[in-house]
């Protein structure tokens, strides 16, 4: 009931619709039961041979209508009913199709907007092809509670109303052997939903998994082809598609057993019903043009009860997405990290490291770190793999939180400061190339709206990617595919050590930055990349040592801890870690 009035909340914007709708949906049902009430009139005025027929209009005989006219009057009615229904029936469909539409929008832009403000460590433990899978499955599911199920449930819900109101006012006492069957559909409409829901779910979950691993094996294809993993990547995906197509067959096997069941229910009221009304046109309590009408009534009576049987079942699997959705959604964002509203506008004198302790998962990453880099300074961190080089840098724009210490700009806690203008102070070169399905230069000018075309070229031109960008077909306004996938290596790394330089933000992190690169074009951005240090305080995580020379100190972190710090020829004398790892790179 909860979701269901979560789902409920989004509707106000939609108020206009909503109202057309519902008008609609009451004028479907007068219309129904118009339609029903018509029939008993009709047949008595083929069938019988009076002078006068009479229309009985609730509560009261208002109209008695000579049989010369009655030729006239009802088909005339029987049309304007029609017309009446018709125009119901698409005015409903349409509004609540509208609403359900927008609805299932908002949730869809509100998910992937929330997707966006979570955590790095919800993406490290969540694979990609499940998140596809909630914002495009689950939410396509959401869609049939907010307008297919909303509409229905409604429109139905009215109907029976009207058609009530019409049997119990051509007689209470068949109406109550008509409603003998309803107490007991209650039961199986309830048990029927609750295995909708769990099942839905299930099938939910297999289809994410499903997604991922479309995901992994089409991003991964290249090493999927090299190892000849073909038939296993099959084999993979064969099981997970086994197993949705045997969860799919549960969800018809309900639906399939809902329908005889609901007929079966409603085969037993009209058995009372006939039985009742056999025995009292017998005994001339019951007319049998009233009964004629009743008969039709109860007969669109029992249809959209069956229709509230199946719409409940849509709900229970709308509400089984809804849940998976509002589950990402509750999560915690970065947004609602606690801390300050500080805004920074750049990094003056230094940034600093105290005490800072990092837990994952429960396992002591970092421990005790104390370290003090001043502006400009170029500090390398190295170390063994798994000794923390890349979350040590990972704290600094925040993308996880310490366990303890804390981290300063200036002297100020980064937790006191708003997560964009920290983040506006840091420029990222990673080892894992991430590049965009865009324009050369939306994927340089990345993060300002203005683009401004000077400065990308000045960017590219020192990143030493301005020749090869103009010889592209489109050049700078060349698409280059998923992740950059028209370039070789060497040119997308190019391409976002120019991101960094556009950036011209005064810290940098490199991770690498030149490790994709041929000799040739290492050396001239390696050239790019110490002038855009001039100034800068940069934090470079170095796997081959030869790159780390220069820096002005090399951390050595081992075990989480910081084991040795100094320049490159003094931790060479002390015979240390780094010269153990010296040693081994470069001499075997």
């Amino acid at each position: 009931m909860q979701t269901y009035l979560r789902i409920l909340k989004l509707l106000p914007p939609y108020k206009f619709q909503l109202i057309m709708a519902f008008v609609s949906m009451v004028g479907f049902a007068l219309a129904n039961g118009a339609m029903a009430y018509l029939i008993g009139p009709v047949m008595k005025f083929l069938f019988s041979n009076d002078s006068d027929s009479v229309i009985k209009i609730i509560p009261l005989d208002l109209f008695v209508i000579p049989k010369e006219k009655m030729i006239i009057a009802i088909p005339l009615a029987l049309i304007v009913v029609a017309v009446v229904k018709g125009i119901s029936s698409y005015g409903q469909s349409f509004f609540m199709g509208y609403v359900g539409q927008s609805v299932v929008r908002d949730i869809r832009k509100r998910l992937y907007d929330h997707v966006l403000c979570l955590p790095v460590n919800y993406f490290t433990t969540t694979p990609t092809g499940v998140l596809i899978s909630r914002l495009t499955n689950d939410v396509n599911l959401l869609q049939s509670t907010t307008s297919e199920a909303i509409a229905t449930t409604l429109k139905q819900s009215l109907t029976i109303i009207v058609l009530a109101g019409v049997v119990i006012s051509l007689d209470w006492k068949l109406a109550l052997a008509a409603g003998i069957a309803l107490p007991l559909s209650v039961y199986p409409m309830r048990k029927l939903g609750k295995k909708m829901k769990k099942v839905s779910t299930q099938g939910q979950v297999t289809m994410g998994t499903i997604t991922a691993l479309l995901h992994e094996s089409i991003a991964g294809i290249r090493i999927v082809k090299a190892f000849s993993m073909e038939g296993y990547e099959s084999k993979r995906f064969q099981k997970e598609n086994e197993r949705y197509t045997q969860n799919q067959i549960k969800t018809i096997k309900v639906r399939s057993i809902s329908s005889p069941l609901m007929e079966t229910l409603g085969a037993v009221g009209f058995a009372v019903t006939i039985w009742f009304a056999a025995y009292r046109i017998s005994h001339g309590t019951l007319k049998p043009e009233i009964f004629i009408s009743f008969f039709a009534s109860v007969l669109m009576f029992y249809q959209p009860i069956k229709a509230l049987n199946g719409v409940n079942l849509n709900i229970q699997q709308g509400l089984a997405a809804a849940t998976r959705i509002f589950d990402v959604m509750d999560m915690p964002g970065e947004t609602e990290k606690k801390g300050g509203g500080a805004v920074i506008t750049g990094v003056n004198d230094s940034v600093e490291f105290k005490g800072v302790t990092f837990k994952y998962g429960g396992e002591l990453v970092l421990k005790g770190i104390d370290l003090r880099v001043g502006k400009g300074e170029v500090l390398a961190i190295v170390g063994s793999s798994g000794a923390g080089k890349t979350t040590f840098v990972n704290l600094i724009p925040r993308f996880y939180d310490v366990a303890e210490g804390s981290i300063l700009f200036d002297g100020k806690d980064i937790r006191e400061l708003t997560l964009n203008s920290l983040r506006s102070q840091i420029a990222i070169v990673s080892q894992q190339v991430i590049l965009f399905n865009d324009t050369v230069k939306k994927n340089i000018g990345y993060g300002d709206t203005e683009m401004d075309m000077n400065r990308i070229v000045a960017a590219a031109k020192a990143a030493n990617a301005h020749d090869f960008v103009s010889r592209l077909p489109q050049g700078y306004d060349t698409v280059i595919g998923e992740g950059g996938v028209r370039l070789s290596g060497g040119e997308r790394q190019r391409l976002s050590i120019a991101r960094a330089i556009f950036k011209n933000a005064p810290i940098l992190i490199l991770d690498e930055a030149t490790s994709a690169l041929d000799t040739e074009s290492e050396h001239e951005v390696q050239k790019a990349i110490s002038n855009l240090m001039e100034g800068r305080t940069t934090f470079v995580i170095a796997h081959r040592l030869s790159t780390v020379r220069n820096a002005d100190r090399i951390i050595v972190l081992s075990g989480g801890a910081i084991k040795e710090i100094g320049r490159h020829e003094d931790l060479l004398d002390k015979g240390g870690e780094y010269s153990r790892l010296y040693s081994m790179q470069f001499n075997g």
